[in-house]
C-alpha cells in the first residue's frame, strides 16, 4: 500500500509482564532525560519494544487531491519548471503526496537530509537541492516556507512563485527552516 502512495497505519498488539514492562519504563525515562541523542535513544528503546507483536489490522489512506494537480505538475516539469514542496506534514505524509502527485515518481531515489542540514551547510543544501528534479521540504511552518523561498532567489538569482501559506510573520525576520 505505501508503494501505491497510500498512508499506511499497522495496529498491533503485545502483551507484557510486569517486570517487562517494568523493564520498558525504565529504559524509556532514562532515554528522555538523556543529554545527548535523545531522540535516538527513545526511538532505540521503542524500537526494542515493537517486536514480536501480534498483527491486529492494516490500514491505506488515499490523500485526495485537488483537481488537476498531477497534469498541471507534469506541465509545469514539461515547460523547466522546477517544483518545490513545501509543507507542514510529517516526512510519511510528504512522502505519499509528493508520490501521488507525481512530484516525485515512486521509482525516484529519494535523499532524506535532517535539522543540521540547513542550519550549519545552508549553502551546500541549496547546491544539491536545485540540482534535484524535485525537492519536498517537511515539518516547516509557514514562516520557515518563506525563508526557504527567499533562500532559493537568493541562492540561484532567479523568479520563484509561492503559493500558499509563505509568508515571514510581519515585522520579523524569517527562522531557519527545519527541512
Amino acid at each position: 500500500m505505501a508503494r501505491e502512495g497510500l498512508r499506511t497505519l499497522v495496529v498491533a498488539k503485545k502483551s507484557l509482564t510486569e517486570e517487562q514492562y517494568q523493564d520498558f519504563e525504565s529504559r524509556y525515562t532514562q532515554a528522555k532525560l538523556s543529554m545527548h541523542d535523545r531522540t535516538l535513544k527513545v526511538a532505540a528503546v521503542i524500537e526494542s519494544l515493537e517486536r514480536e507483536m501480534e498483527l491486529l489490522c492494516l490500514t491505506g489512506v488515499e490523500d485526495q487531491l485537488q483537481a488537476d494537480v498531477r497534469p498541471t505538475l507534469e506541465m509545469l516539469r514539461n515547460a523547466g519548471i522546477k517544483v518545490w514542496m513545501l509543507t507542514g506534514d510529517k516526512l510519511e505524509t510528504a512522502t505519499c503526496v509528493a508520490q501521488s502527485s507525481r512530484l516525485v515518481p515512486r521509482t525516484q531515489d529519494t535523499h532524506i537530509f535532517r535539522r543540521v542540514c540547513l542550519k550549519y551547510y545552508e549553502h551546500e543544501f541549496m547546491e544539491l537541492a536545485c540540482q534535484c528534479p524535485a525537492v519536498v521540504c517537511c515539518r516547516c511552518s509557514p514562516t520557515q516556507k518563506a525563508c526557504i523561498v527567499t533562500l532559493l532567489q537568493q541562492h540561484t538569482g532567479r523568479r520563484t512563485c509561492a503559493i500558499g501559506e509563505c509568508r515571514p510573520a510581519h515585522g520579523r525576520p524569517p527562522e531557519k527552516p527545519a527541512a
